[in-house]
C-alpha cells in the first residue's frame, strides 16, 4: 500500500498514538505477533515488500493484525457514533482520542474480557519486547523502553493515566489539537462511550481470534 494511502487511512500515522493496550491484548500469546503488531507504525506499504523480507512470518502476522484492527475500528458503526460526539471539537483527532478512551475501558473492566491476571499480562508483554529487542526499529525502542519502565499499561484505568497519554499525543501533533483536555469529554460522555466500547470490543475480539486461528495455524 503506498505511503500516502496508508497515512490517509490512519489519520497522520506518525502523529497517532494507537490504543496500545487493546492492540496488545488482541495479539494473543505469540510473542512475535505481539511485537509485529506494535511495529506496524514503522512499516510502510505492503508487508511483502522486499524491504520487509528480513521479518519473520509471525512478525508479519502481527503487522497484518494491526491493520485489521485499525480498519475494523475505523469502520464500525458504534465507533463512528462515538467519534461523532468528539468531532465538532477535535475533528480528525477524534480517532486518536477514542483509541485512548477505549484502552481506559479495557483496563478498567479487564476481568470482563479475560481471565488472565492483568499484572501477569503486562509482564509477558514486556518480556516479549525484551526477548525481541534486536528486531525493534530504533525509533520505536525509546517508546517501548518508557512503556516498560513506567508500566504505562497499568495506568489506563485511571483518569490521570488517560490524561497523561493524551498530553503525550498532543505534544506530537502538528497542529493545536486540544487533545490534552479531552479527559473532560470522557467524563461528560462516559456512559455513551462505554456503551460504544461494550458493543464494539467483543466483536473486535472475535474478529481477531478468527484471524489468528487462521494465520497462526497456517503460518
Amino acid at each position: 500500500m503506498p505511503k500516502s494511502i496508508l497515512e490517509a487511512q490512519t489519520y497522520e500515522l506518525v502523529e497517532r498514538q494507537m490504543n496500545y493496550l487493546a492492540h496488545l491484548f488482541l495479539s494473543g500469546d505469540e510473542e512475535e505477533v505481539i511485537v509485529g503488531n506494535m511495529m506496524e507504525d514503522f512499516i510502510v506499504g505492503t508487508i511483502e515488500h522486499p524491504r520487509n523480507q528480513h521479518l519473520s512470518e509471525r512478525i508479519k502476522v502481527g503487522i497484518e493484525l494491526h491493520r485489521l484492527i485499525d480498519v475494523f475500528m475505523d469502520t464500525h458503526d458504534s465507533v463512528k457514533s462515538c467519534k461523532s460526539v468528539l468531532y465538532p471539537k477535535y475533528h480528525k483527532y477524534s480517532s486518536v482520542i477514542i483509541d485512548v478512551f477505549f484502552d481506559h475501558f479495557l483496563a478498567k473492566y479487564w476481568e470482563k474480557y479475560t481471565k488472565e491476571d492483568f499484572k501477569y499480562f503486562r509482564g509477558r508483554i514486556y518480556e516479549a519486547f525484551e526477548n525481541h529487542w534486536e528486531i525493534l526499529p530504533k525509533p520505536m525502542q525509546p517508546t517501548i523502553e518508557s512503556m516498560i519502565h513506567h508500566d504505562w499499561l497499568k495506568n489506563y484505568s485511571e483518569f490521570w493515566g488517560i490524561e497523561r497519554a493524551l498530553q503525550n499525543v498532543s505534544k506530537r501533533a502538528k497542529h493545536d489539537s486540544g487533545m490534552e483536555n479531552a479527559v473532560v469529554d470522557l467524563k461528560q460522555n462516559y456512559e455513551l462511550i462505554q456503551r460504544s466500547f461494550e458493543d464494539f470490543f467483543p466483536k473486535m475480539m472475535n474478529e481477531c481470534s478468527n484471524f489468528l486461528k487462521l494465520k497462526v495455524k497456517n503460518g
